[in-house]
């Protein structure tokens, strides 16, 4: 096996030339690929698969009209039911009614109101736009009097407004929300009152492009940060230019092998290109800096890149699987873009790793040799200072730094404990952000903008022949009550408000007569005659009514409990031959949201098993899989000390850090045991001596590749959203633990242990 791995070595340094249109021609083909790249970022990917909840939500959203697909358009004028501003908001009407995609727009001067008297009962409020004061008052006085206005289209104050945008159905994806989004912004610039925008169209439109602008907003950062850390580290043309290369080729690889699996760019999978940058770096540094030292050893480049390809290959190999397997132990999550996002960032990371191998090896064989002066520099400056003091350190206090490993991670673990594991849907977003601002106005002025649903169906087998029974509507009725009393909930709108609206507005206006209807045949004929104003609260074959609720930002904690609460209550009251369901993207939205968290634990034991499994293969030997797991340790108890001490939320993309720091993290352990083995295994060699070359040979690769990803994944925090800022911060402090470990617990560790290696010396 070693000599056929030898020839191969040998005929790639032989035929550069070969392996380089190699190298093109696989580009080429997955180039290709790439005007066919396509973004999805509807927000339903991120609900569990094969979930029934799930699927009968969906079911519902085609079923009933208007559900997740009003934007709502809050203004804050001097006075709304002013002459001016009501003819400002009826030409507003009548120009967002003229965008493409737009099914309806309801607003104070278009609103139609059940009145006692006349031939027809619905009736609007204002025909004509009133001058004088006293037509305007009893106008207002008219809307405000009205339940189903208040909190839904005028505050309870009367002094902020909204005007109810409903997007046609087939126009409710991101390229059309996008466009009737920004033709609506436009329709606002004509008009001088405070605009807020809320509502969950608004929602998904904006985090898409707050996402893409992230990744444009990422990538200078990044491309400048590696320029200049390459620039610093190798002082040569070579060593700037080569790894950039590398990193643009395993980008255009993975997006081309995206494309051509019928895979689309989505909510998570569009940080990949940014990963690939800072990870996919990483081996390009350690096979230079390897490089670099033998050339200057043995001064022939064919033999030092021989020697380069044979021993630091090994090592970036095992890197990219442990990296692979933080990444690919996503793919046991039951979310489909969770899923791909793991895979294809783990192939992302093994093409790096077949790139470096071929890539750099070639065009070192085809460029000139690097000038004794540059290589001068690898043997002398501040990082190798910094290495022969944490020699000195290691050396005389191996006890005490295990003492303080271990004392770390039951700091650690104490912090662990005290860890959030209940996020709001809001939170994503930082502070300061636009859409955040917007969303807390309509909440505080509004009462709530996201949405949740109540469906009530009429059993085939049962004693109701249809919705339209008194004691459905009456079940409703007190449904809808309940719900309306709890704090968190803000508008709740459902068959039963209308229904009591019309009784009492055929009755004259008597309030004793606002109540569900107390015959059958008098509810049949308020649904006849009113029809249009049911649709969307009821399916068209009377078997279906829907409750249309409004919640605060409340946090997964608190929407289990509510959660439970309705159905208790569903529960003591429901007739017999009524089925009941509580759902709605808000609360599906923070269920999965308590299901990713659980299943991204359950994903870092995975990693962190294999991973261990590996070393032992590896290594054979279970107590050196030990040996390279407890440094690794120390990094992950440092990051559950901060999420519990700083009580950060346990969301998604913090608890999918814990496997792929970890990942990232063991890179560092495996070069510096596979470069420990070998050094052991030399003639005369013993424990210290080992040590001691080992944190030569490596130190300063270690440090510049940690330095490189830190800085990286503290470009994230430049990011529009919380999770992202977080799982940057989070890997980057990670990471960095995870070096110090590296130089000085996993050292002083081996020193003390004197593992059994074959090769070695005692």
């Amino acid at each position: 096996m070693l000599q056929t791995t030898q020839k191969l070595i040998l005929k790639l340094l032989d035929h550069p030339k070969y392996t380089l249109s190699f190298l093109a021609a696989v580009t080429i083909i997955l180039g290709s690929y790439l005007p066919g790249l396509k973004m999805d970022f509807t927000i339903e990917q991120l609900f569990s698969q094969n979930d029934p909840v799930i699927e009968r939500f969906m079911t519902i959203r085609e079923e009933f009209a208007g559900v997740d697909n009003i934007v709502f358009l809050i203004y804050e004028s001097d006075n709304p039911f002013s002459h001016t501003n009501l003819v400002k908001n009826r030409q507003m009407v009548e120009n967002l009614a003229q965008i493409e995609g737009v099914e309806s727009v309801k607003s104070l001067t278009n609103i139609e109101l059940f009145t006692e008297g006349g031939d027809y009962l619905l009736q609007p409020v204002y025909d004509e736009i009133p001058i004088s004061e006293d037509s305007l008052r009893a106008a207002k006085n008219r809307i405000m009097s009205s339940e189903l206005i208040k909190n839904y289209m005028i505050s309870d104050d009367g002094e902020v407004t909204a005007i109810l945008v409903e997007i046609d159905q087939d126009y409710n994806e991101h390229k059309g929300r996008e466009r009737i989004l920004s033709e609506i912004d436009q329709v606002q610039t004509g008009v001088d009152w405070d605009w807020h925008q809320a509502g969950l169209p608004v929602i998904r439109t904006r985090y898409v492009q707050y996402m893409i602008a992230d990744n444009i907003k990422f990538l200078l950062p990044v491309t400048m940060m590696l320029i200049i850390f390459l620039s610093v580290l190798f002082r040569t043309l070579v060593g700037l230019v080569l790894p950039l290369m590398v990193v643009s080729l395993t980008i255009i690889w993975t997006l081309g092998f995206m494309v051509a699996s019928g895979v689309t760019i989505n909510i998570i999978s569009y940080m990949i290109p940014t990963l690939l940058m800072i990870i996919g770096v990483s081996d390009s540094v350690h096979f230079l800096v390897k490089y670099f030292h033998t050339l200057k050893e043995v001064g022939h480049r064919k033999k030092a890149l021989f020697q380069t390809v044979k021993k630091i290959g090994t090592a970036i190999f095992l890197t990219s699987i442990t990296t692979g397997i933080g990444f690919g132990a996503l793919s046991f999550v039951n979310i489909k873009i969770v899923k791909e996002f793991g895979i294809y960032t783990a192939v992302g990371v093994f093409f790096a790793f077949i790139i470096t191998v071929l890539f750099i090896p070639s065009m070192l064989m085809i460029i000139k040799r690097t000038p004794e002066s540059k290589l001068d520099a690898y043997s002398r400056g501040f990082r190798m200072r910094i290495i022969n003091r944490i020699i000195i350190f290691v050396r005389a206090y191996p006890k005490r730094i295990i003492t303080v490993g271990l004392l770390i991670s039951l700091i650690g673990i104490f912090g662990a404990v005290q860890m959030n594991p209940h996020s709001k849907l809001l939170e994503d977003l930082r502070p300061g952000n636009t859409l955040l601002d917007d969303m807390h106005v309509a909440e505080e002025r509004m009462g709530a903008v996201l949405p949740v649903e109540i469906i009530i169906e009429v059993d085939e087998d049962g004693p109701f022949e249809d919705i339209q029974d008194v004691a459905v509507l009456t079940f409703l009725d007190q449904l809808s009550r309940y719900v309306s009393d709890i704090p968190e909930v803000g508008k709740v709108v459902s068959v039963s408000d209308y229904m009591k609206e019309i009784h009492r507005a055929m009755n004259e206006g008597d309030p004793a007569y606002y109540k569900i209807p107390e015959s059958r045949e008098m509810i049949a004929q308020y649904m006849l005659l009113y029809e249009s104003e049911f649709e969307s609260l009821m399916n068209i074959d009377y078997t279906k009514l829907r409750i249309a609720i409004q919640i605060k930002d409340i946090d997964s904690r608190r929407s289990t409990e509510m959660e439970n609460e309705i159905n208790n209550y569903i529960l003591s009251i429901v007739p017999k031959g009524l089925t009941v369901e509580v759902t709605g993207t808000a609360f599906l939205a923070l269920r999965t949201n308590n299901y990713l968290v659980q299943n991204l634990a359950g994903s870092f034991l995975i990693a962190f098993g294999v991973i261990t499994i590996l070393m032992a293969f590896l290594f054979r030997s279970v107590k050196m899989a030990l040996i390279s797991v407890l440094p690794n340790i120390i990094p992950m108890m440092i990051m559950a000390a901060v999420l519990g001490f700083f009580q950060i939320p346990l969301r998604p993309s913090t608890a999918m850090t814990f496997a792929i720091a970890f990942g990232i993290a063991v890179d560092d352990t495996v070069h510096y045991l596979t470069r420990y083995r070998m050094e052991l295994a030399e003639a005369d060699c013993h424990y210290r001596q080992a040590n001691d070359a080992t944190l030569m040979g490596t130190g300063i690769a270690m440090m510049s590749t940690t330095t490189i990803l830190v800085s990286g994944f503290f470009v994230l925090t430049l990011s529009e959203f919380t999770p992202t800022i977080q799982f940057g911060t989070l890997s980057a402090i990670t990471i960095l633990s995870a070096l110090v470990a590296d130089l000085t617990f996993l050292p002083a560790l081996l020193s003390l242990v004197k593992p059994k290696i074959r090769g070695g010396k005692g």
